[in-house]
């Protein structure tokens, strides 16, 4: 499975209903009990290596059980994954605010989404059922339909083991579920969206399942959104997978790229191109499901090299010295590619790369074949009728 990055009920929640929208963010909590001075906030965030970690981004003195965070500074766009806690002034123990969830039968432990809004938080830290939220509308639609996570991906093995075991009848059945799944969640998503176009947190869901959609289907649902959501960053973002996804649909020519070997040597499209076909893979040393997956691929490039088919890896990685000893240690045989110390984020916008590993098939004259996949019997099936 990919490396990446629920829904309950069609409710219509009117964004700016919710919440004091302001130019900055502020929460004032009114919390008894809690054994500390002070509370913190933490917000997720991606260091130069691509790796997770929490940094405290504001403190607030208790007084009287009330604090403030507060900050002029406008957000961009909502912080994902962002916590309130303190340190037990005895035990010092750190403890993360846990939350009611009046969407679910359960708390949401500490995480919130910080946003430009005047949230408020209230209750006793040693109330069982967590502390209320308001004045908070992303972190609403986050508690009622989390991230959607369509249900194709769960059938994608089951597929390939029946297509291997030979199962026609249940295969067709399967095709069939899937498919249905797919347009459901497809519906689905296009009526939460129109239902809540002003919402960040719904546009982001959209984003993080772009590639299921075509280029027309894309770019309905991405004029749904108001102009104030699609100028965040991850809304630009999306207007650009929107727009780039018709250059990689089936029968288009591949967008040609010029990076660099770890000889620093510029590499082409072209100059790695196969006689009868070309393998690109989108992968980096920090990917797990990417290195896993490098074995299997060793054995298509040697299946299939003699039959004039070539490929070729590009790495997003942030690191060169991590991209370089990976390279060291897997020894793949085909070029290897990457644009550091470049941005890598060129190569996610320019190939609408959303998670990896991603593979493309191209014929002999680059066009693509099999659109964004990554799994190694589908590609094998489609190298097969390519060369039929």
């Amino acid at each position: 499975m990919k490396k990446i990055l629920t829904l309950s009920a069609l409710l219509l929640i009117g964004r700016f209903a919710l919440g004091q929208q302001v130019k900055s963010y502020e929460i004032v909590g009114t919390v008894k009990n809690i054994p500390s001075r002070m509370v913190y906030l933490n917000t997720m965030k991606r260091d130069a290596a691509n790796n997770l970690n929490w940094p405290v981004i504001d403190s607030a003195r208790i007084i009287d059980d009330r604090f403030v965070f507060h900050r002029d500074t406008t957000l961009l766009e909502p912080s994902w994954s962002t916590n309130i806690f303190y340190i037990d002034s005895l035990t010092k123990k750190s403890t993360y605010f846990s939350f009611q969830n009046k969407f679910k039968d359960k708390m949401r432990a500490g995480s919130l989404i910080l946003e430009n809004s005047k949230m408020n938080i209230a209750g006793d830290i040693k109330d069982s059922k967590g502390l209320v939220l308001t004045g908070a509308p992303e972190t609403e639609i986050l508690n009622q339909f989390g991230l959607l996570i369509p249900g194709v991906y769960k059938m994608n093995n089951r597929i390939d083991s029946l297509k291997k075991a030979g199962n026609n009848e249940a295969l067709s059945q399967a095709l069939s579920i899937k498919n249905d799944s797919l347009i459901s969640f497809k519906k689905k998503l296009l009526t939460l969206s129109k239902q809540n176009a002003s919402s960040w947190m719904i546009m982001l869901n959209v984003y993080q399942n772009a590639d299921l959609f075509t280029p027309s289907e894309l770019t309905e649902i991405t004029n749904v959104f108001t102009q104030d959501v699609l100028n965040t960053p991850k809304g630009k973002r999306l207007l650009i997978f929107t727009e780039q996804s018709k250059n990689l649909v089936a029968g288009a020519n591949f967008p040609a790229f010029k990076y660099k070997d770890v000889s620093k040597k510029d590499i082409t499209l072209n100059s790695v191109k196969g006689k009868n076909g070309t393998v690109v893979v989108f992968w980096a040393s920090w990917c797990g499901p990417c290195r896993a997956e490098i074995p299997e691929l060793k054995k298509v490039y040697e299946d299939y090299k003699s039959k004039g088919i070539n490929m070729v890896s590009i790495s997003v990685d942030h690191d060169i010295i991590a991209w370089k000893k990976a390279l060291n240690i897997e020894k793949m045989k085909w070029q290897n590619i990457a644009n550091l110390p470049g941005d890598k984020n060129e190569i996610y916008k320019k190939y609408n790369i959303n998670a990896i590993p991603a593979i493309f098939l191209l014929d002999e004259k680059n066009n693509v074949v099999m659109t964004n996949d990554y799994r190694i019997p589908v590609l094998r099936e489609n190298l097969n009728k390519m060369l039929e």
